[in-house]
């Protein structure tokens, strides 16, 4: 398998097919980019009001939840349109991004067939596969980098420093379980979408495809390190937006002009929002392309069997030595 050309024609097939790179790439990466913004923002007050390094009073949570209910006593009128909007935001994170990963490796890999399908049939691909691909999200968020880090982070903030010797050693042990996990269900969401199998089957049948194709999985991942400059991209954006929004608010504010701070601060993070969805899209779209194209390569070859025997075999001698 030529990893390379691979690579070179999943970047070329994601050029191709800008609007399905839209569509079904940067479109949930608005809603993930959102909520990961509120996250970094989160854990960083969390861990500057805890006693590890301020101690506030109160918690950065007890704060948020104080602040929250003075605003909306002070205006009753914004309650029912927030409590739509952080429904809506809520549903779109959970079920936006799951559809379109369905939708798009299944419309990655009927068009690397051959097949001549529109765009917006991927929402009924993405429907068809949608609940098992789901429950495998589910199955996998608790073995997820972001699910470790966090639960560290609050034992951190809750033990003290203390702790750390003890936490570190689980840390590092459960991280190194994870991404083993990961290696073994890569081709996973692949068996789910492409052949329509369940969850648990899917996973029996990645770990068995890794285990057959290690080294091209593992040669394969190594030249895919590409991917982790989306994690940068998404990392700094996710860190930038809210830094250059509040900073543009503080500044004005300081100039008695809090209104125009707010506007200005509201579109600079809109804007950022909008830049790394798209960066984040298409980059995902790729890396979908490059696994899809993968997987539909180890999964066409012909497995030899011990007892195969090749042309070149040398024939037994038919008579016996006297």
């Amino acid at each position: 398998m030529n990893y390379r050309q691979i690579v070179a024609e999943a970047w070329q097939f994601t050029q191709d097919n800008r609007r399905i790179a839209l569509g079904y790439g940067a479109f949930p990466s608005i809603f993930t980019t959102i909520v990961g913004i509120g996250y970094i923002v989160y854990q960083y007050y969390s861990f500057a009001s805890s006693k590890l390094f301020q101690h506030w009073d109160r918690s950065f949570l007890q704060i948020v939840f104080s602040t929250a209910l003075e605003f909306l006593g002070a205006h009753r009128g914004f309650i029912v349109p927030l409590i739509v909007a952080a429904a809506i935001l809520a549903l779109c994170y959970f079920f936006v991004p799951v559809l379109c990963e369905g939708a798009l490796i299944q419309l990655i890999a009927r068009r690397r067939n051959g097949q001549q399908v529109q765009g917006r049939k991927g929402v009924t691909f993405g429907l068809m596969s949608f609940l098992p691909l789901f429950e495998y999200r589910l199955f996998i968020q608790t073995f997820s980098i972001f699910s470790i880090f966090s639960i560290v982070a609050t034992s951190l903030r809750n033990l003290g420093w203390t702790a750390l010797g003890i936490i570190l050693p689980i840390f590092i042990i459960v991280l190194i379980a994870a991404l083993f996990m990961a290696v073994c269900l890569t081709y996973t969401e692949f068996y789910i979408v492409i052949d329509g199998e369940g969850v648990f089957t899917s996973v029996a049948k990645s770990a068995n495809l890794v285990v057959k194709h290690l080294e091209e999985t593992l040669l394969l991942t190594i030249l895919m390190l590409i991917i982790g400059v989306r994690i940068i991209i998404q990392i700094l954006f996710v860190l930038l937006i809210p830094a250059i929004a509040i900073g543009v608010v503080y500044l004005l504010t300081l100039y008695n002009l809090p209104n125009l701070g707010l506007a200005l601060g509201a579109g600079l993070g809109m804007i950022g929002v909008l830049v790394a969805s798209y960066l984040n899209g298409i980059i995902h779209t790729f890396a979908i392309a490059v696994w899809t194209f993968t997987f539909l390569e180890l999964t066409s070859m012909v497995e030899s069997h011990a007892r195969d025997k090749t042309e070149d075999q040398p024939q037994k001698d038919q008579g016996s030595k006297e």
